[in-house]
């Protein structure tokens, strides 16, 4: 130092020496705050693989049969024959309304259709005298045409009276509501005593058949297009049918016993959600499942040469998944996952790695970038199934 500082050293030397010992400082401090942290920690070791992948997705339910009964004749209901989620038979008696009004339109009824045949028995009698008048030349021809004339009429009077016959008892069978088919009584929103009507609101009731039941759920539309792409058939439902062995998650998580097969595309797509919706249809012979129930539709998809990395290997940062990829230096890198879907406990990723990578298998948020790794044993409770 003393050498630097010599009397006759120019001024910009001892400027240029202070600046270089500053830096030279400054680097053996960086150097010494980057120094590499060490940390032990389980690592798997990634193999390409066949995996079976499950996307879940919402689906509401409901019968095959769905049907709101309604009154078609206006009245008082008399009586109610079932109670709210009785089990009846096609055919059988539900409601029972006040048919009085159409009782009195059907004697009215017969009573007209009995004067009209009356009527008709005379202008028979008419037409068949003239007739022997006209042939014996004793009446004009006009007054067997003028009888002709009426009988016409008294025979179109009993055909109008027997419509208006069938038209009263058509209403009047209208006061007794069957079942139009077999299937489960929902909620009776009108008691005995009320007065009903075809123009109500409110329906009597809702019967629904559930032998087979329609899960209903939506599909994005980049997921129709991955389909669309690959998978066979001619049309987009064709290869929507390709999906076997459907399964039906309920609301309490557990699998239902029957699985199902996709059968109806809707024809367009919501343009609030970009999605359209699907329906899948399911046996249920037991009737444990109705209309309202909800549940998730697993669809499963066999891809060969991907990577399994469970989701305990992974780390979530702004809407990035990254893991903790080991180099040949023993050095971690957080290397963002790309081109993967969420299946059960794990990510399943098409590209990216190679055979023989490692990852860091757990508690990837509490190791620093750029950290060296040592190896410990890994849990076979995590990663035995990985591999």
């Amino acid at each position: 130092m003393k050498r630097l500082l010599a009397k006759n050293t120019p001024i910009f030397v001892l400027f240029s020496t202070a600046i270089l010992l500053f830096h030279s400082c400054k680097q053996a401090e960086t150097e010494s705050q980057t120094e590499l942290v060490t940390v032990q920690a389980q690592l798997l070791t990634l193999h390409p693989t066949t995996a079976v992948i499950e996307q879940s997705f919402p689906a509401s339910l409901q019968g095959k049969d769905n049907i709101q009964l309604r009154p078609q004749i206006s009245g008082y209901i008399d009586k109610i024959f079932v109670d709210e989620g009785a089990f009846v038979q096609k055919g059988q008696n539900l409601f029972l309304i006040n048919a009085s009004v159409f009782n009195e339109q059907k004697n009215t009824a017969l009573a007209a259709l009995s004067m009209a045949k009356s009527q008709l028995a005379t202008a028979q009698l008419e037409l068949d005298k003239y007739k022997a008048l006209s042939e014996n030349k004793v009446v004009a021809d006009f007054q067997y045409q003028k009888a002709q004339t009426s009988y016409e009429n008294a025979r179109a009077a009993v055909q109008q009276q027997k419509a208006l016959l069938a038209s009263a008892e058509v209403n009047l069978g209208f006061a007794l509501v069957k079942a139009p088919i077999s299937g489960y009584i929902g909620r009776i929103h009108h008691r005995v005593g009320a007065l009903v009507g075809p123009t109500d609101i409110i329906a009597l009731t809702t019967l629904s058949q559930v032998s087979e039941i329609y899960a209903y759920f939506s599909l994005p539309e980049n997921e129709i297009l991955k389909i669309n792409n690959m998978r066979i058939g001619t049309t987009l439902l064709d290869k929507l049918k390709t999906f076997q062995d459907i399964n039906l998650v309920l609301a309490d998580g557990t699998p239902y016993t029957h699985l199902g097969k996709i059968d109806m595309m809707d024809g367009q797509f919501d343009p609030n959600t970009g999605s359209v919706t699907l329906r899948a249809s399911f046996s249920n012979p037991a009737s444990l499942l109705r209309t309202g129930n909800t549940g998730r539709i697993v669809l499963k998809t066999t891809e060969s040469s991907v990577y399994k990395i469970p989701l305990l290997a992974t780390y979530e940062v702004q809407d990035k998944l990254f893991v903790g990829l080991i180099d040949g230096n023993q050095k971690m890198e957080l290397y963002a996952l790309k081109d993967y879907i969420k299946s059960a406990n794990f990510y399943i990723v098409k590209s990216g790695f190679k055979p023989g990578d490692r990852i860091v298998a757990n508690e990837l948020a509490n190791i620093p970038e750029n950290a060296l790794i040592m190896p410990k044993e890994a849990n076979k409770n995590t990663v035995d199934h990985v591999e």
